[in-house]
């Protein structure tokens, strides 16, 4: 069964549907597109209990307004948008119960560049090459959301059990610090001068105004190469190759970028800091450390281990009491021994103290 789940009431500046990509056609020239922020993205699912796969909304740059059409469960992870429902703000990272008729206003991140909403059971949508994701360029799968597209699931419910609710264990910051990324040597990069060599490995660099889901221009000192010509002969190319055009100036792929190109290929970012860099904007600074392929895949191995196995923790209802405020109940549920996790109105409300 699928039911309207949502309606975009505004105009965004760029959200899109998104699952984990579209993988196995890249020999037909096939982009993978899918959600730039693995790990936020996956973590949204992961605490809803969705298949892993599940398709969510990523929003770019933030300023979307939402209305629910149907009552359900959803999660906001990645970049911070100051997320409110019905004008209240509400906790990120935390499954947060919705009812038919709650409007959900995000607004922009002063830091990072994408969030991902993620709904029970995952949005229905028919498939395209065996993914639901957006090209943001071609019209290949997915949709690009605009004002008035109603969003469907197949998962509404009208009571949630509040006794018991589900928390992660640890909240990533894979994209929070002093944004070093790591990448390993591309099948190109002894092209580059000993001086080139040097300049990224020792300097920092900038991202620039020209980024889009396929690919960022990167601002620093120029590179060279020896024999004084970046060009070759048109090879494989991935999300997380960095390359090297004529004017001196890396050029890193991203989701929805071509899987040929004829730009030397210097370097190819690892996975977790491919997805930390799609959380930049234009004018962040980022400094390039080379690793090897064994020392990225135990980071990934790593970080797999650190938020996907055992990082649910369930909580019982520890206190709950109505409170009458102007004649209005405001139900108020405790979770945990520790009392740090406060619902009210079966929404986890961000209060500071």
């Amino acid at each position: 069964m699928k039911y309207e789940i949502l309606k975009v009431n505004n105009q965004p500046i760029f959200s899109s549907i998104q699952d984990e990509g579209r993988y196995r056609f890249e020999q037909f020239g096939v982009p993978n597109s899918g959600a730039g922020d693995k790990l936020s993205y996956r973590i949204g699912n992961l605490l809803l209990g969705n298949v892993y796969n599940s398709a969510s909304i990523e929003i770019l740059h933030g300023n979307m307004n939402l209305e629910f059409l149907n009552s359900t469960q959803i999660c906001i992870t990645g970049a911070d948008m100051n997320p409110k429902i019905n004008t209240i703000p509400v906790k990120m990272w935390e499954i947060i119960n919705i009812s038919k008729g709650d409007k959900l206003a995000l607004g922009s991140s002063p830091k990072n560049l994408r969030a991902y909403l993620a709904i029970k059971n995952g949005i229905e949508l028919g498939s395209t090459l065996n993914s639901k994701s957006t090209h943001s360029i071609f019209d290949l799968g997915g949709i690009r959301l605009k004002a008035g597209d109603i969003v469907h699931s197949s998962y509404v419910k009208d009571y949630f059990s509040s006794k018991e609710v589900n928390f992660l264990k640890k909240i990533p910051n894979h994209f929070g610090g002093d944004n070093i990324f790591f990448a390993t040597k591309g099948p190109e990069y002894d092209l580059l001068t000993d001086k080139s060599k040097m300049i990224i490995e020792n300097q920092k660099f900038k991202l620039s105004n020209r980024m889009s889901r396929a690919g960022a221009l990167i601002e620093g000192n120029k590179l060279e190469v020896k024999n004084s010509t970046s060009d070759i002969i048109s090879d494989g190319v991935s999300k997380g190759t960095i390359q090297l055009p004529k004017d001196g100036n890396m050029y890193i792929l991203l989701e929805d970028s071509q899987r040929i190109g004829g730009y030397a290929r210097i370097l190819n970012l690892e996975s977790l800091s491919l997805w930390s860099f799609s959380q930049l904007k234009p004018g962040d600074e980022f400094k390039i450390v080379i690793t090897t392929i064994e020392e990225a895949q135990k980071r990934l191995k790593d970080l797999n281990s650190t938020f996907f196995n055992n990082n649910i923790l369930s909580e019982k209802l520890f206190a709950e009491k109505n409170i009458y405020v102007e004649g209005d109940i405001m139900n108020v549920k405790i979770f945990g021994e520790s009392k740090e996790y406060i619902y009210i109105n079966d929404m986890p409300l961000k209060i500071d103290f």
